[in-house]
């Protein structure tokens, strides 16, 4: 068996979040919409759920070499049988299995349903303020491509899974087929800071317009413009929130605000303006 270790190209003390973040990058280069080889895109699948299901891994970490059930104690001869429900008939046609790969019961253990399938969707952050609907092409490890229409509701956060079941792959056909994981991206937006639901921009205004005061248009995530007064002797890093202008909570009506965060920088002034700013000075 492949180690999923390998696969993924992560160490065997790798992180949830590393193993999460590997498995992301490739099985974006190895998707077969994109031209990615469909077994290689199996592969990665495969050893990314090994490697996400605590039990699956300690498993893939620690293998017994006669299979489950059968458990050595170190430094002594004392070994226990766990027959569970199936007896020892089960226990010993493990041991053939995989020791001599036969089977003298004549009994073939397959899985008890086709594996899940994995889609990414990229999303922009401005579209989340909208309930969304996509259709996406699906295709099972047997070639058979078919179309999901996946409702991606408001609000909706990077990272969140919506499960479509008994509609991912169909290889066995005497088997309950996998189910569907839709997987959301949220693309990041440059001009803003995600605080929560709450945004934060930064406008940029001159030391000049900072003394005496001005008025300034700050764009919002769904492409309004708001006009936002700097009081005289505004300071550097003073915040002005615009109430209801943030992002919604996935499947509510509360909005967050967006939050204007106020950089002052020094203005470049010629000769004669810096000689009113000395005389202005010499008054104090």
């Amino acid at each position: 068996m492949a180690d999923a270790y390998e696969i993924l190209g992560v160490p065997r003390g790798a992180s949830d979040a590393d193993i999460k973040r590997a498995y992301r990058k490739l099985a974006g280069q190895h998707h077969p919409d994109k031209g990615g080889d469909t077994a290689r895109f199996q592969e990665i699948q495969s050893a990314y759920e090994t490697l996400s299901d605590p039990v699956k891994r300690q498993q893939h970490d620690n293998p017994s070499p006669f299979g489950h059930g059968f458990h050595g104690h170190p430094g002594g001869s004392h070994f226990e049988f766990h027959f569970g429900g199936g007896g020892p008939e089960d226990l010993f046609q493990q041991f053939f299995n995989q020791s001599f790969g036969g089977n003298p019961f004549q009994r073939q253990h397959q899985p008890r349903r086709n594996k899940d399938l994995r889609v990414q969707i990229n999303v922009t952050l401005a579209s989340t303020l909208e309930q969304q609907k996509k259709t996406i092409s699906v295709q099972t490890t047997k070639g058979d491509r078919y179309q999901v229409d996946v409702d991606i509701p408001r609000g909706v956060n990077n990272g969140t899974t919506i499960k479509y079941a008994q509609m991912g792959d169909n290889m066995f056909d005497t088997l309950t087929r996998g189910d569907l994981y839709v997987i959301i991206n949220v693309e990041n937006n440059n001009r803003y800071e995600l605080h929560g639901i709450n945004l934060l921009t930064h406008l940029d205004i001159d030391s000049i317009d900072a003394m005496l005061g001005t008025e300034m248009t700050v764009p919002g995530i769904d492409g309004r413009e708001f006009k936002v007064k700097i009081p005289q002797g505004c300071q550097h890093d003073t915040k002005f929130g615009l109430q209801g202008q943030g992002l919604f909570d996935m499947n509510s009506p509360h909005r967050g605000d967006l939050i204007v965060n106020v950089r002052v920088k020094t203005a470049q002034l010629n000769e004669a303006q810096l000689n009113i700013l000395r005389n202005i000075r010499s008054i104090q």
